[in-house]
């Protein structure tokens, strides 16, 4: 005999999910549990408000638990639901890629201006995981990109961003390691990354979220967090020819990274600072 669930409507149901991830600490517990609701209904998360005293089925009942047995764990939102919106896209995202972050759109936003300088310059994305700067600026770009990393999965998940936006025809999606493979960039004009610059001494103060999900190789070099700022300003050093690099930094990280560019010999370089005034992107040209 089937046992039937106990009878909820979609505000009663909002109400006690909230509360269970309040307790647990989870930031904007009502938007996390209407998130969740909303997908396992398939609407909007509007309609629900429109439809609050509407009685669950127990199919739907069941479904969102499981989603909410896995937040309650700390798994990121993002992962529960299998995409994240960034620069006005949706972006697939699972364990094996890093979880987009509003603040990496202005690495874009400074990337696509660059671009547009030029005449279809070429263009390399160090450590593309999900795609998710790569597909934006093509989108918004004339202009081929080499997207590369080192794991196998982020690219089969790059390579379906690409699809899914209609820009897999402008990106090369390429397994290469940037502290091996790479002698120079005499092969192109701008060099765009999200490097990992969490040092391994700050990984046990990271949230739960991040620590105990996304893929630390993504986070940290296992060392200072200056492993790839070196790399790449010793490979645009090793340049013939004029190349644009286009970075982000991580937060307090302006000062270390600003004696890396002035021990390299970039007299022309930039930071920019994002919408909270933090510094967040590097712009310097190796002339």
């Amino acid at each position: 005999m089937t046992q039937t669930l106990k009878s909820w409507s979609i505000l009663e149901i909002l109400k006690v999910t909230e509360a269970a991830f309040r307790e647990k600490g989870i930031e904007n517990p009502r938007l996390n549990a209407e998130a969740l609701l909303a997908d396992t209904l398939n609407t909007e998360r509007i309609n629900l408000y429109l439809d609050f005293e509407k009685p669950l089925k127990d199919s739907e009942i069941s479904a969102y638990r499981e989603k909410i047995k896995r937040r309650l764990k700390h798994e990121p939102l993002q992962y529960i639901r299998g995409f994240v919106e960034f620069y006005g896209m949706r972006i697939k995202v699972n364990p094996s890629v890093l979880i987009p972050r509003q603040e990496t759109e202005l690495l874009v936003e400074k990337s696509i201006e660059i671009i547009a300088q030029q005449n279809n310059p070429r263009v390399l994305e160090i450590g593309t995981g999900s795609g998710c700067i790569a597909t934006a600026v093509a989108l918004k770009s004339d202009c081929m990109i080499d997207a590369i990393d080192i794991n196998n999965d982020a690219l089969e998940t790059a390579k379906e961003n690409a699809e899914i936006n209609s820009v897999s025809g402008k990106i090369n999606f390429i397994n290469r390691n940037i502290l091996a493979d790479f002698t120079d960039f005499n092969e192109y004009d701008i060099v765009i990354s999200n490097p990992p610059y969490i040092a391994a001494s700050e990984i046990d103060s990271l949230q739960e979220e991040l620590k105990g999900f996304e893929p630390l190789r993504a986070l940290t070099d296992n060392a200072d967090g200056l492993t790839f700022y070196r790399k790449i300003f010793e490979l645009a050093c090793n340049t013939s020819h004029p190349v644009t690099i286009l970075m982000e930094i991580g937060d307090g990280k302006k000062d270390c990274v600003e004696d890396l560019v002035r021990k390299g010999g970039f007299e022309n370089y930039l930071f920019h600072k994002d919408m909270i005034n933090i510094y967040r992107v590097l712009r310097a040209t190796k002339t």
